[in-house]
């Protein structure tokens, strides 16, 4: 069963607003607009699954909140199928953006850009 552990990237989701998300060779741009006006733009490298929803399907998760997920089926899977080497160190992150939706990204890092 997965566990979600908040955790900070250096930006807050919070009311984030218009997401823009590429993808190129393994590497993810996003950026939004965060609560006060201000642009924020992130980076996610090593990039194997990605996935944006426009609701929060898991319960007791907060809507504005940024989650790494540990024990998740999906990155075991990913491993299973030889996606990348065992010892290739993987993060799973939820990022909430309140009522805008949910962005799921399991990649090796995520560091602002």
């Amino acid at each position: 069963m997965p566990r979600y552990e908040p955790v900070s990237l250096g930006f807050s989701t919070a009311d984030g607003e218009h997401p823009v998300i590429h993808y190129e060779g393994g590497e993810l741009h996003f950026r939004f607009t965060n609560w006060q006006e201000s642009p924020v733009e992130f980076v996610a490298s090593g990039v194997l699954h990605f996935a944006w929803s426009d609701e929060l399907f898991e319960q007791g998760l907060r809507e504005d909140t940024t989650y790494e997920v540990f024990d998740s089926p999906l990155v075991e899977r990913l491993r299973d199928c030889n996606a990348v080497p065992s010892n290739t160190p993987l993060r799973y992150f939820k990022l909430c953006f309140n009522a805008q939706g949910v962005f799921d990204v399991v990649c090796k890092e995520i560091r602002n850009a």
